[in-house]
């Protein structure tokens, strides 16, 4: 959900004013925190923390010696694309710590000579293997999580801005009651204000908005001390500029988020490294490099709980380098006195190395590691490791464009679909950036080369495709080679593992679930059509949700009567409580489950407390001097009215009255303001909340288009079709593979 908040901007003649206030606002203590001399508690003078992206710890270190791993089947460089990573597909994967929900294309993992860097650091220095995300979700709430030593209840949080936000971004959060909406900028103690207080100096850098922990708290949101620029980290370091406390999150193309190639992530971290290392800096700073979330990957350990609803996430791996890091060491759960750390636990060994108390839950819970067994302060201090840049080609890239569309969807990919019957076409894309024309264009399917064809430009090059019919078969796999305008040829994936798929079955499976969104109080249909080439019945038809799997009923009166060929519908109808729920559709026609096939539900049920229906302007357009009714219906399950009905027109909000049905708000109560507007286009949305959630319609990005107003004494503006939805211009698709 994107979309920046507008805020009128006040001209202030004298800059030494503002340099004064702003000076003033970041260097106001916590109550109840004095300002304290920096001292430390240990020879560590300064702490980096490094975010890396969406990968458990056997994904990356699942064959590391000594460590608590387990070996799964090698994973290509870079991936197609990215895993289902929310909130509901985490808790689906874990599935009440059975750790079972996993997909198969989500059990893969890498190897030594896939992330050489990553495996020299744990070697010489020190790895984490009992470390695991703060949050079962996706990047945004662990990312608040090592900033406040707490996660203040957000619980999936791709593409927002934090307090910059429309105030329409209302995101899926969840506390110690359940789960609600709520608008994400929160007022909660945070750990750059403590050590502003004690005038410890941090530095939060980050290049996507996703990743910029500091815009989602009042007091930080605006802070100089949140760079905007990733790769200003390193330069800061060389230039004698490295804060005492320095967060730093990648580039989003060197993030390790899927399809990054995983010489790009590394290329980032050791480029952060080599700078300490060759500074003044090293012999007095502790490196925290982890992953910030699961990534949708297969871990064998269960998280553990903290009792408050919301954690732990799955386990992901964590690097410690020092010249006190204790070379080699594995810190496990067995060993003495071994705990399990999360991402708060940043904020634990930064309060003990500085002597400051807490800022949240977790980092006051004992049972939370500090993470101080890494390192041996008597030990001989550690040279410093310096490893070279890993090269990469960067000829060709995954294609994230539209490419076809199947069920109704428009799809994106190397391939798609993902799975058919051998009368589907199968699409094969990929990008390739050159501006010069290949003289060899290829796929390569089951080994066979295949020539492909230039379909157009994209932002980031050429994009090139080939279309197919393929025979039955789960085993088949593609990968694409193309010429090096330097000489010879380049292949994707570069590490020699083919893609897999597409899976090719004797049968179709066609899905929906409706409503999409909707109450707690009404049933959710889930449908699937199952047709089958060979024209019989499967052997397993269910629809997974939540991790639960539920058979669907055919809706035919026997097998005798269902017709196969031309197509069987299958349903299931329950009840849902309040939240996003996981949903997957899982079919087969083989008795021994060879021929097992997962289909992904395209949406995830919605299901609210609360909810806006028929929202809209009236007249839909017309001139200055017109007055415009804007209304939406509010409809309460429990029959609690709102503690807030606003409406926002380009921004500016209006507060809404109820005029009908006031007193039944779980039968739908109608709010109306009324507005006169200045000639020109407008957008409207609607922002409602009650003591337990908010709801709006629509949800940003999304405006609703309207009213058009003319200049009073022109003839009326042509109606602009109220209903429809108005979104900001939007980047192009391929510059936005790395989102959460």
């Amino acid at each position: 959900m994107r979309g920046l908040l507008q805020r009128p901007l006040l001209i202030i003649c004298s800059l030494a004013v503002v340099i004064a206030g702003v000076i003033a606002v970041w260097q106001v203590p916590l109550p109840g925190h004095a300002a304290k001399q920096q001292t430390t508690t240990t020879p560590i003078k300064h702490v980096v923390v490094i975010m890396m992206e969406n990968h458990t710890f056997d994904n990356l270190f699942g064959r590391f010696p000594g460590a608590n791993g387990i070996t799964e089947p090698r994973a290509s460089n870079p991936l197609e694309g990215d895993n289902d990573h929310t909130s509901p597909a985490a808790l689906a994967s874990i599935d009440g710590g059975k750790m079972d929900g996993f997909l198969p294309w989500e059990q893969v993992q890498y190897t030594q000579q896939d992330i050489p860097n990553y495996w020299a650091y744990a070697t010489q220095f020190g790895l984490g293997d009992d470390f695991f995300t703060d949050v079962p979700t996706n990047s945004t709430p662990n990312h608040l999580s090592w900033l406040a030593g707490d996660d203040p209840g957000l619980f999936d949080g791709s593409h927002s801005s934090g307090c910059t936000s429309n105030q329409n971004a209302l995101l899926y959060s969840k506390n110690s009651s359940g789960y609600f909406w709520n608008y994400p900028c929160y007022s909660v103690p945070t750990l750059p204000e403590e050590l502003t207080a004690n005038g410890i100096s941090w530095k939060y850098y980050v290049s996507s908005p996703n990743w910029d922990g500091p815009r989602y708290f009042s007091a930080l949101d605006g802070s100089p001390n949140d760079i905007q620029n990733a790769a200003q980290f390193a330069t800061d370091v060389k230039n004698g500029n490295m804060a005492q406390v320095s967060l730093v999150t990648p580039i989003p193309a060197q993030s390790d988020h899927p399809p990054a190639f995983m010489e790009a992530g590394q290329d980032f971290v050791t480029n952060a490294v080599n700078a300490i290392m060759n500074s003044q800096y090293w012999s007095s700073t502790a490196i925290f490099v982890t992953w910030d979330d699961f990534g949708g990957f297969y871990d064998h350990v269960t998280p553990p709980s903290v009792g408050d609803n919301l954690g732990l996430g799955p386990r992901v791996p964590l690097i410690v380098i020092s010249p006190y890091a204790r070379q080699g060491y594995i810190s496990s759960a067995d060993n003495p006195n071994g705990k399990p750390g999360e991402f708060a636990s940043f904020d634990k060994f930064i309060e003990e190395n500085w002597g400051l108390p807490p800022v949240g839950t977790r980092d006051a819970n004992p049972n939370i590691s500090d993470l101080m067994d890494f390192f041996n302060w008597n030990q001989q201090p550690q040279a410093p490791l310096i490893l070279q840049q890993i090269p990469y080609t960067k000829l060709l890239r995954i294609a994230t464009v539209n490419t076809v569309t199947v069920n109704g969807q428009t799809l994106a990919g190397t391939i798609v679909p993902r799975y058919g019957d051998p009368n589907t076409t199968y699409t094969y894309s990929v990008v390739y950036t050159p501006k010069q024309k290949p003289t060899v264009a290829n796929v390569n399917i089951d080994g066979t080369a295949y020539p492909m064809t230039f379909v157009e430009k994209v932002s980031t090059g050429n994009l090139y495709q080939y279309s197919t019919k393929l025979p039955l078969g789960l085993n088949h796999s593609f990968t694409f080679t193309f010429s090096n305008p330097s000489g010879g040829t380049v292949t994707l994936p570069d590490n020699g593992v083919p893609f897999p798929g597409p899976y090719v079955h004797p049968y179709t499976v066609s899905w929906s679930v409706k409503p999409k969104e909707g109450f707690s109080n009404q049933p959710y249909h889930f449908s699937a059509t199952y047709k089958s080439d060979n024209g019989i019945a499967p052997t397993v038809a269910q629809v997974d949700i939540d991790g639960q799997a539920y058979n669907l009923k055919a809706n035919c009166t026997s097998n005798n009567s269902c017709n196969y060929s031309k197509g069987v519908n299958y349903t299931y109808t329950t009840m849902l409580p309040v939240g996003i729920h996981y949903m997957r559709f899982v079919f087969d026609d083989s008795t021994d489950h060879s021929d097992e096939q997962i289909y992904l539900g395209s949406e995830q049920p919605v299901v609210s407390e609360v909810m806006l229906t028929n929202s809209n302007v009236s007249p839909a357009s017309g001139t200055a001097s017109t007055p415009y009714t804007f209304s939406t219906t509010y409809t309460d399950v429990n029959n609690l009215a709102p503690t807030s009905a606003n409406l926002y027109v380009d921004g500016t909000s209006y507060p809404m009255t109820c005029v009908s049905n006031c007193s039944s708000y779980n039968q739908g109560a109608l709010y109306q303001a009324q507005v006169q507007l200045s000639s020109g286009k407008h957008h409207f949305y609607f922002v409602f909340t009650n003591s337990n959630t908010s709801w709006a319609d629509p949800f940003d990005p999304d405006e609703y288009n309207g009213p058009n107003v003319s200049a009073a004494g022109q003839p009326p503006a042509s109606s602009v079709g109220v209903g429809t939805l108005w979104q900001p211009p939007q980047a192009d698709p391929d510059d936005t593979d790395f989102t959460d």
